[in-house]
């Protein structure tokens, strides 16, 4: 069995409040945004800027629907800036014969961290992402 690991789900464009800088570094995300990305409450993520510096794994946690929150606490913010635009992902690991079935799941979001594209990309075979941020 050869395993390979690929993109599962991305969050890109969010505009981050950056909360407490002690403790386990936690990322508070909409649970619409959750949903629409197909990410779960306490999945480990990476968040990064989109300027590029900044970035740290986080835990996931589900915010109120509705208010576009994403909000960062703990881990000294991994050099996140107040205000910054982020991209949140997830990885999964596959079994190569599993990859012409693998399709992850793109949301780009406003700087209000509103919904404005949602998409399903293979894996496997992509001619790569239809998607600006």
């Amino acid at each position: 069995m050869l395993s390979r690991t690929f993109l599962r789900a991305l969050i890109v464009g969010g505009t981050a409040v950056i909360g407490e800088p002690e403790g386990m570094p936690m990322i508070t995300v909409d649970a619409e945004l959750l949903d629409a990305a197909d990410l779960d409450q306490l999945e480990r993520v990476e968040v990064r800027t989109l300027a590029g510096g900044g970035s740290l794994e986080a835990v996931l946690l589900r915010g109120p629907a509705g208010g576009g929150m994403i909000r960062i606490d703990g881990g000294g913010h991994g050099g996140l800036a107040v205000g910054g635009r982020v991209v949140i992902a997830a990885w999964s690991t596959v079994d190569r014969t599993e990859l012409p079935t693998v399709r992850a799941r793109i949301v780009a979001v406003d700087a209000d961290n509103r919904i404005v594209q949602t998409l399903e990309v293979p894996v496997a075979g992509s001619d790569g992402l239809p998607l600006t941020p």
